[in-house]
C-alpha cells in the first residue's frame, strides 16, 4: 500500500522530525494505523496481524498462549523503540520518515492490542475499540474543520 509520503524525497528537517516524533508520542498515535500484516523478528517472518488477531479473539487463552503473546509484545515494543531511535537520529527523506512512523505505530498498536486482550472479552473489546476509533475520527474531522 502506498501513500502520499512514499514519493516525498525532500530531506527531513529538524522541524519535520520534531512533528513526526510528536505524532508518535501523542495519545492517538495509532489512529488509522494497521498492525503490519507481516513482520521480521529475530530473522523470522511472522504473520503478525493474524497472530495477534488469533490471540485477541481466543476466549480462554492458555497460560502458554498468554506468555507467548507477552513475549511477542515485548519483542515488538523493543523493535519499535529501536526504529524510533533510528527516526530520531538518522538522516532520511520525509517519505522515509513517514513510512518509518507508520511501521512504528503499527508495531505499537500490536503491542497495545496484545497487552489489553482479555480473552473472553475480546468481541466486546473489539467493538469498543471500533467505537473509539470512530469517535476519534469524528473528533479529528471536527478539529480539522475548526483549524
Amino acid at each position: 500500500m502506498t501513500d502520499k509520503w512514499d514519493s516525498d524525497r525532500n530531506p527531513l528537517t529538524e522541524n519535520d522530525r520534531h512533528k513526526i516524533l510528536s505524532r508518535l508520542h501523542s495519545l492517538l498515535y495509532w489512529l488509522g494505523k494497521f498492525i503490519p500484516e507481516q513482520e521480521w523478528l529475530d530473522g523470522e517472518k511472522i504473520p503478525l496481524r493474524d497472530v495477534i488477531f488469533q490471540f485477541v479473539m481466543k476466549e480462554n487463552p492458555s497460560p502458554e498462549d498468554v506468555q507467548g503473546a507477552m513475549a511477542l509484545a515485548d519483542a515488538l515494543d523493543a523493535k519499535a523503540r529501536k526504529l524510533e531511535k533510528e527516526l530520531q537520529q538518522r538522516q532520511m527523506t520525509k517519505g522515509e520518515a513517514h513510512m518509518l512512523l507508520d511501521e512504528i505505530c503499527g508495531l505499537l498498536r500490536g503491542v497495545d492490542d496484545i497487552r489489553k486482550a482479555k480473552g473472553a472479552n475480546a468481541p466486546i473489546l473489539a467493538k469498543a475499540m471500533m467505537d473509539r476509533v470512530q469517535d476519534e475520527r469524528r473528533w479529528l474531522s471536527f478539529v480539522k474543520k475548526v483549524t
